[in-house]
């Protein structure tokens, strides 16, 4: 049996792989980061752990058996020709506190306009007048909605009690999650609109979620926040770079976007539109899961979604 990395592991993940190359000794492991190379190594591969893969690169994996993920999005897969062929699918799920974790953390820095407040005193300005501008929006006792009420979701759920919020989940079967019984859940997503003050929005990309926020719904968020960890395209950017621009949505935390840099080295902005000149956004660029911790927490998980499968076929 041959299992197929398509990075260079390094540090941790190098420790995990060799204690595992010890505890399958029947099972050749191999490592291939040449890009050019890729589509040979897979043509005699039983198990692939990559970051994605093309349709072209699956219809020569022949023998491929299982394809590991060592993270959470599949939309770099093709997983209807995955599906079709009857190819495993793992993925992990071990950074969700993490990226719930952050999701708390932009939220606290919109609704407390941590990031204006900073920028003015940095110029010896300060919000202290009794104006309602010069007021920040408190988390406390707010109805939050949580798009993707998954596994990342049931942690943003969980963090939010110490503030007395009331949450409604999104998905599309509320039947997964009906033991929790603190949680009201729909699939309907314009009445998760109407009725909440804040969005959470932790859907990952697939045909049914992109641009699910768009043109036609973002209207019904007038004067609340979303927060996004899950991804860009799920949220019509025009539309919400609109939206913010004339202060339909109250403010946005992004931590995931339209643009990303590749292999250049200049700098890259992250949208089409520019976010970054509005007062009513907190930026970041995609971190919610880059802690040392859910780094570990993801390669553990990934390694034993690959014991799974060497167990599966013996």
């Amino acid at each position: 049996m041959k299992v197929l990395l398509l990075f260079e592991p390094e540090g941790y993940w190098k420790e995990k792989l060799d204690v595992l190359k010890l505890e399958f000794p029947e099972v050749e492991f191999t490592v291939n980061s040449k890009p050019a190379d890729r589509i040979t190594e897979l043509k005699t591969t039983d198990a692939v752990i990559c970051g994605r893969l093309s349709a072209d690169e699956l219809a020569e994996s022949t023998l491929l058996k299982a394809v590991i993920v060592p993270f959470t999005g599949l939309n770099n897969f093709p997983v209807e020709e995955l599906k079709q062929r009857n190819i495993a699918l793992y993925n992990t799920h071990a950074n969700a506190p993490y990226v719930a974790e952050h999701a708390i953390a932009l939220a606290l820095a919109l609704l407390g306009r941590v990031n204006e407040f900073h920028h003015d005193l940095k110029q010896g300005i300060w919000n202290r007048t009794k104006e309602d501008q010069d007021m920040w929006t408190t988390l406390r006792n707010k109805r939050c909605g949580i798009m993707g009420y998954g596994n990342i979701g049931r942690c943003i759920a969980e963090y939010l009690v110490p503030f007395d919020c009331r949450v409604t989940g999104f998905r599309r079967n509320i039947t997964l999650h009906s033991n929790d019984t603190d949680i009201e859940l729909t699939d309907d997503i314009n009445d998760l609109f109407l009725k909440c003050d804040i969005i959470f929005n932790v859907l990952p990309l697939t045909s049914e979620t992109k641009h699910i926020i768009n043109n036609e719904n973002i209207a019904n968020l007038k004067g609340k926040f979303i927060i996004s960890v899950g991804r860009g395209e799920t949220i019509l950017e025009e539309a919400l770079y609109n939206a913010l621009k004339d202060n339909i949505v109250a403010g946005a935390a992004l931590d995931v976007w339209y643009k990303y840099p590749g292999k250049e080295t200049k700098p890259v902005m992250p949208g089409n539109f520019p976010f970054w000149e509005l007062p009513n956004v907190v930026m970041s660029p995609h971190k919610s899961s880059h802690t040392a911790e859910a780094v570990q927490a993801m390669i553990d998980d990934t390694c034993n979604n690959i014991r799974k499968f060497i167990s599966s076929i013996k």
